[in-house]
């Protein structure tokens, strides 16, 4: 079989992410939005972030040479051309300097401009019979079905706002020695295209091939390679909603949602198990389902000859406390059970069974939740394969934000002059690392300089930027559709189309055309450079010889309390013309004058290397940027209702007021709020101008459609952590409303996405046990029995410190004993009831047969029955 980049066919694959054809990524953007967020998108708020079973995994395959006359030349293309040039695409999979290593990996992306989207074939080839394509290849028949079939509507891949029409690259460059060659070596690269962002799974197919390519060249290798990885089975893969994954990125635990992966054994999944309690006096028999997912509730079917509602609900098969939920209509009997561990604490058994029963649930579960086992197969090699569970859309390859931070950390000086309030938010004394964000979130031209590295760690470093702007892909988009991992000097009439990207260079002239970058980050030096010609931006500064400062109109205008759309501030959050030491000088030394060392950046990056020199993992660092990304939203959000009266990327910024819950960003206190929205307002300014603003306000109405809990539960959940004054009644309508308001599956998770580990758990909801109002302590005991109905929960349940779980055990032991109690006077009462009805029956029975007269003598005998008979005689 020969496979040439011309004389292929497409395959049968039309796929929903491809309904792109803008001509321009810049210019129509309101259209592009309408596609983000179309029926027909593929970028689901709350769906899986996975493909679809009708696309394909790998669209191309592609092989470049290095020829010493022609240069870089793609020599191969399957199953058919891109439609993409051929030569930039040569030159981005042979990266400058391939030649100077044995190995090294690129990547990047197509369909961000008219000039990469992937195209159709030409319409005059679309139009041929099938019987004519079926003849023009005599192959399998697997290659058969994809060379005969030409999808006649077959969109352009293309130009997607979102990143959800692009397709991602990963490219593997490689250099032997050949004294037969002119040069001594040959350089052959070897590249994937995937609309998978966890592109890093096909790094060992890819080096298969690769080296099989050099052993003996010949297209069908790439056909294999093609083969091989759309053949990754993924069956049984769960497809886990946007809170699932967020709430399993949060959590370490390695059995979290095991009951997702195909577990089809007894007492697994969501599901309720209840024990028959006929063996005990006084009560029937019954069982009791529920469905881990959707908005119904629990679902009771009773049998035997006692009432449909006497169940016992079990979470643990060991002995224990036993308690009836108060305010249930059954006398449903909850168990748990608190063996003591071998260290003497008390540890509630939250576990599903004992013995073997125990062991054979773990049987199919893959060691980690957080990834799916499967394997592939290239000739006779099996390739184990790992993928990510909690990856998003926006959330491309192998990164480390740790070593974003490290490089651009070890050697921090004070930014000279001029300065840009949206970037330097500290003024001269800017976190590199915060600059690099505020760039991000401005959409500024970012571009990573790496000359001498190699282009993989130039590509990394994009990746981490892009998921610093975006917060790993869960909090903003449009970071990936401007993104160029690896880029040469080639590419630079592409950069020009867009007017922000972050890109990453290996080509030391980049440094000398600073007209063509606003932001320079060295990664030989660790040095960040703003270009002095990056003009200042028109809503908060003006220009003066290369300068910019706060504009006094727009100063003048946050004192009034008028603002615009694309304009917010406050009096209270930039005092620089109050200040009188700040009064006199040029606007620079103003800028500079307003720098703290004790700034909210300042701290929240020394938080950041503390924990990287205290050897935290990955995983924790990017939950810290995710959190302060969302910290940054709600600032956004709070900032917007209070200058305009609404705001459209949140809640309304409320506080508790008449038992009507709050809702919006909590603030600590009034120095910790002027403190955030001072050092926030120049960088939400600048952030409310991008698409990627606009983007999340589309996100946003669209979760506000399909959110399953009714108001604010993170507002919530924050005053419980934060507020220092909170009066009685405003814990008991809090409490109140999560007791309501959190009953099914999906409020369960999404509460828990509040309470992640690394801020305590569930901690805010059990200090609730302590209150001195019954009300507050019920509410939580009822909120805490109904989190264990699930195994997350459970698993959330179980991992509260010795107090709490000591509170609540007490609380149930005190529960079950006022119940008992109650039973028991019951029970005294019915049987004072029926023994004051016997003897009352008996003594008419009495009065009857003795034909007993008023009087209470017996007629015809000479016995008295009656105390005043017996007084008489």
């Amino acid at each position: 079989m020969s496979v040439t980049s011309h004389t292929s066919f497409p395959p049968p694959t039309p796929s929903a992410r491809s309904n792109f054809t803008t001509q321009s990524t810049e210019r129509d953007f309101e259209s592009d939005l309408t596609h983000d967020l179309g029926p027909d998108s593929a970028f689901d708020l709350d769906g899986t972030g996975m493909i679809g079973d009708e696309e394909e995994a790998v669209h191309f395959c592609l092989l470049a040479e290095f020829d010493i006359d022609a240069g870089a030349t793609l020599a191969h293309q399957y199953p058919y051309p891109t439609g993409t040039d051929e030569h930039r695409l040569a030159e981005l999979m042979l990266p400058d300097g391939a030649h100077l290593r044995a190995e090294d990996w690129t990547i990047f992306y197509l369909g961000q401009t008219p000039s990469s989207a992937v195209a159709p074939m030409l319409s005059h080839e679309s139009s041929m019979r099938l019987s004519t394509e079926s003849s023009a290849t005599s192959t399998s028949n697997n290659d058969n079905r994809r060379t005969s079939v030409m999808p006649l509507d077959r969109a352009t891949r293309g130009v997607a706002g979102s990143g959800g029409g692009l397709l991602y690259v990963l490219n593997c460059v490689r250099m032997k020695e050949d004294k037969k060659m002119r040069r001594g070596a040959m350089v052959k690269a070897m590249a994937i295209c995937t609309p998978n962002p966890y592109i890093g799974i096909y790094k060992p197919l890819l080096l298969l091939a690769l080296e099989e390519y050099f052993l003996s060249p010949s297209p069908e290798i790439l056909a294999r390679l093609f083969d091989s990885a759309n053949a990754i089975s993924t069956a049984g893969m769960p497809r886990l909603t946007r809170y699932e994954r967020i709430l399993l990125r949060c959590s370490e635990r390695k059995d979290l949602f095991e009951e997702k992966f195909g577990i089809t054994e007894p007492l697994s999944g969501t599901k309720e198990i209840f024990e028959d309690l006929s063996s005990e006096p006084g009560h029937g028999t019954g069982t009791m389902s529920e469905s881990g997912h959707g908005n119904e509730g629990p679902t009771r079917t009773g049998s035997g000859s006692g009432s449909t509602s006497n169940h016992r609900k079990t979470l643990s098969s060991s002995s224990g406390v036993r308690m009836v939920r108060k305010g249930s209509s059954s006398s449903q009997q909850l168990h748990l059970a608190t063996p003591p561990s071998r260290e003497g604490r008390l540890t509630p058994d939250m576990g599903y069974g004992t013995g073997d029963q125990s062991q054979s649930k773990r049987k199919g579960v893959p060691r980690d939740t957080h990834f799916f086992e499967t394997e592939a197969r290239f000739k006779k090699i099996t390739v184990p394969i790992r993928i990510p569970m909690t990856v998003f859309d926006e959330d491309v390859g192998d990164y480390s934000l740790i070593e974003l931070v490290q490089t651009f950390s070890h050697t921090i000086t004070p930014f000279p002059p001029p300065y840009h309030p949206h970037l330097h938010t500290n003024g001269s004394m800017t976190h590199p690392i915060i600059l690099i964000l505020n760039a991000m979130l401005a959409h500024k031209r970012v571009m990573f300089l790496g000359h001498g590295l190699p282009a993989n760690q130039v590509a990394r470093m994009v990746l981490a930027a892009c998921a610093l702007g975006s917060g790993c892909g869960q909090v903003l988009r449009g970071m990936t559709s401007c993104a160029f991992p690896y880029a040469n000097l080639a590419s630079l009439d592409i950069l020009e189309e867009f007017s922000g990207f972050v890109a990453g260079v290996t080509n030391p002239r980049f440094e000398e055309l600073p007209t063509t970058w606003d932001v320079l980050c060295n990664l030989e030096t660790g040095k960040i450079t703003v270009s002095k010609n990056l003009q200042p931006s028109s809503g908060g500064m003006t220009s003066s010889n290369n300068s910019s400062s706060i504009n006094a109109a727009n100063v003048g205008s946050m004192r009034s309390g008028r603002s615009s759309e694309t304009s917010l501030g406050s009096s209270s959050m930039i005092k620089v013309e109050d200040d009188p030491s700040t009064t006199s000088g040029t606007p620079q030394a103003k800028m500079n004058s307003i720098a703290k060392s004790d700034c909210i950046d300042n701290q929240f990056m020394d938080e950041i290397l503390s924990a990287t020199t205290s050897h935290y993992g990955e995983s924790n660092i990017r939950l810290r940027f995710v959190d302060y990304l969302n910290r940054f939203v709600r600032i956004a959000s709070h900032q917007e209702y209070t200058q305009t009266g609404s705001t459209k990327i949140g809640y309304p910024s409320v506080p508790y007021r008449d038992g009507v819950l709050g809702s919006g960003a909590v603030f600590a206190d009034d120095q910790s709020k002027q403190r955030e929205l001072w050092t926030n307002t120049h960088r939400v300014e600048a952030w409310r101008k991008t698409r990627s603003y606009k983007m999340f306000a589309k996100d946003w109405q669209s979760r506000m459609k399909k959110r399953s809990v009714g108001f604010d539960v993170q507002h919530q959940i924050a005053r419980l952590r934060l507020a220092k004054n909170m009066s009685d009644a405003e814990a008991e309508a809090i409490f109140g409303a999560l007791n309501n308001g959190i009953r099914n599956y999906d409020q369960v998770v999404e509460l828990l996405t509040h309470l992640p580990a690394h801020w305590g758990g569930l901690m805010p909801i059990a200090n609730g046990l302590f209150h001195r109002w019954v009300g507050v302590r019920e509410n939580a005991l009822e909120l805490l029995i109904t989190l264990q109905q699930y195994p997350v929960g459970r698993h959330a349940v179980s991992s509260m410190n010795y107090f709490h779980r000591k509170a609540l055990i007490s609380l149930l032991e005190r529960r079950e004993s006022a119940i008992q109690r109650q039973r028991d006077r019951e029970r005294e009462l019915s049987r004072q009831q029926e023994e004051g009805f016997t003897a009352g029956t008996a003594h008419a029975n009495g009065w009857l047969a003795g034909e007993s007269s008023p009087s209470g003598t017996v007629l015809g005998g000479s016995a008295n029955v009656t105390p005043q008979g017996v007084g008489r005689a």
